[in-house]
């Protein structure tokens, strides 16, 4: 027997029904209520975040007088610390007595940066690298926080916090980038004698303008399951001389 017409429009409707009985969204595509659909394309969107126990979001201290990372750190077990420079010669030993807040150790980056204006940029970098290939996902976290002091006798131009992602990284150095590398997500720091903690929230962090290829999407919120290493930079540019480098990192954790 051939369904009428009737008939059809009542089964229809009880199929609706018992869809939105079990959490289905009904929208026509392009309707001011699509919107409600975005968990139904990409579940994970509404997913909660996962707890991360406090001593599994520091990311080092250096109390154990090592470049070791927190073995704890989630996600993470056997990220390195490393100074580093192609322009000049950095101070050793690089973990020193005398951390933040009354502890032991802490990194100091220092030393004589060489520049010869001829468009290379060198520049001293401290680099968090968690793991030795592949990303870091930080997609528990909201921000990162760190101590740190740059004293008045450092004679770098620019000074930066940077975190590195696929898209910013040379294919050479494990990322996604092909032209325009190197313009990361991050933040100015300022010249400080005495130890100070800055707390950035991932949504604070941007790009440098005017240079760099586009990141798709720009928010670096979309990118934190992609991060390739942390990265404090000091640096003169491209004006030639020799420069005093010296700066300091502690207690650096997310939250």
């Amino acid at each position: 027997m051939t369904p009428t017409k009737a008939t059809f429009k009542v089964l229809v409707f009880a199929a609706a029904t018992l869809l939105a009985g079990c959490g289905a969204v009904l929208v026509n595509q392009g309707s001011k209520d699509e919107s409600l659909t975005d968990g139904l394309k990409n579940p994970a969107k509404l997913a909660p975040k996962v707890v991360v126990p406090p001593d599994q979001a520091l990311i080092g201290n250096f109390e154990d007088g090592t470049l070791h990372m927190n073995p704890k750190l989630y996600g993470s077990k056997a990220g390195l610390w490393s100074a580093t420079t192609y322009g000049g010669t950095i101070n050793v030993p690089v973990v020193v007595p005398g951390g933040a807040n009354g502890t032991m150790w802490a990194m100091r980056v220092s030393g004589k940066l060489i520049n010869k204006g001829d468009n290379t940029y060198p520049s001293f970098l401290l680099t968090g690298k968690f793991k030795p290939r592949g990303f870091y996902d930080a997609s528990p976290f909201h921000g990162i926080r760190f101590y740190y002091k740059w004293p008045s006798d450092d004679q770098g131009t620019t000074r930066r916090f940077n975190i590195p992602i696929a898209a910013t990284v040379p294919t050479s150095s494990g990322g996604t980038c092909t032209d325009g590398c190197s313009n990361h997500y991050g933040a100015d720091l300022a010249k400080t004698d005495v130890w100070i903690q800055k707390q950035l929230a991932f949504t604070d962090l941007a790009r440098r303008s005017g240079w760099g290829s586009p990141v798709t999407p720009p928010e670096f919120t979309e990118h934190l399951r992609e991060i390739v290493d942390l990265e404090w930079m000091d640096s003169c540019d491209n004006t030639a001389g020799i420069y005093t480098m010296d700066y300091w990192v502690d207690e650096v954790e997310f939250y």
